[in-house]
C-alpha cells in the first residue's frame, strides 16, 4: 500500500499541474468565496484556481494532514495577498475546498489537523 506522505505529495503535484473539482462543485465554492469576501465579485474560477496553483507553489506553505471521520486530507496554507489561505486536497488530488482563515493560529491546532512540514520538506 503506498504510505500517506507519497499520496500527499502525488495529490499535490497533480493539484499544480490542473486543478480538479468534484463535479458542479467549482461554481458553488466560487461564489461561497465571493459571498465570504475571500475574492472580489468579479473574480472568475481561472482567479481562484490561480490562488490555489500560487499556494501550491510557495515553497515555505505548511503541510497538513486533515482528518474527517477517519479520512485523510492534504492541507497547505500559507499567505496571499495578505490573508492566510487554506487548500484542501482529497488524496485522490480532487479540490475539496479553499479559502481564507481568519485565525490560523486557533483553527490549525485544533486535533484534526496534524503538521507535516514546509512544502519544499515534504516534496523533497
Amino acid at each position: 500500500m503506498i504510505d500517506l506522505r507519497t499520496q500527499m505529495v502525488t495529490a499535490i503535484q497533480s493539484t499544480k499541474l490542473q486543478v480538479r473539482w468534484r463535479p458542479g462543485s467549482a461554481a458553488r465554492h466560487l461564489l461561497k468565496r465571493k459571498l465570504r469576501g475571500h475574492l472580489p465579485n468579479e473574480a472568475t474560477l481561472s482567479d481562484y484556481e490561480q490562488i490555489i496553483r500560487t499556494i501550491l507553489e510557495d515553497a515555505q506553505a505548511k503541510i497538513y494532514v486533515y482528518r474527517h471521520n477517519d479520512v485523510p486530507y492534504v492541507v497547505v496554507t500559507t499567505i496571499v495577498q495578505s490573508r492566510h489561505w487554506l487548500v484542501m486536497l482529497a488524496l485522490d488530488g480532487l479540490m475539496e475546498s479553499a479559502y481564507v482563515v481568519e485565525n490560523p493560529g486557533s483553527y490549525l491546532s485544533k486535533p484534526v489537523f496534524e503538521m507535516v512540514g514546509l512544502l519544499n520538506e515534504v516534496l523533497g
